[in-house]
């Protein structure tokens, strides 16, 4: 199963990924990382905005699928930040001290800001 309920908008090396899902396994957000990842090699895409605000809960597989994603970037100096998590999620990154690797923002518009 693959992540299906989600519009990309990429402006020059940035693109903003806004998920209408309101969980996230690794299968389910796979298939928008492999367009992420696309759009890495063949866009010029490096810096990745994803908005969470409709996801209430991630598990451990979907955590690691980013990573993975996070360590893909680094090779062309890009980034993955996310904006707009709910409580749940924003305390599971708080918890696993992923928020001290991923960056995060209150909304959309700051997280663009902080990409420019």
């Amino acid at each position: 199963m693959s992540l299906e309920h989600h519009q990309i908008e990429q402006q020059g090396c940035l693109c903003i990924a806004h998920v209408d899902a309101t969980k996230l396994s690794g299968a389910d957000i796979d298939g928008l990382i492999e367009e992420l990842a696309n759009r890495m090699r063949c866009d010029g895409a490096t810096r990745f905005i994803l908005d969470l605000a409709k996801v209430e809960y991630v598990d451990s597989s979907c955590i690691g699928s980013l990573v993975t994603f996070l360590q893909d970037l680094q090779a062309v100096h890009g980034s993955l930040m996310f904006a707009c998590c709910q409580p749940n999620v924003a305390f599971l990154f708080k918890v696993t001290r992923l928020d001290t690797i991923f960056a995060m923002f209150d909304d959309v518009e700051q997280a663009r800001g902080a990409a420019a």
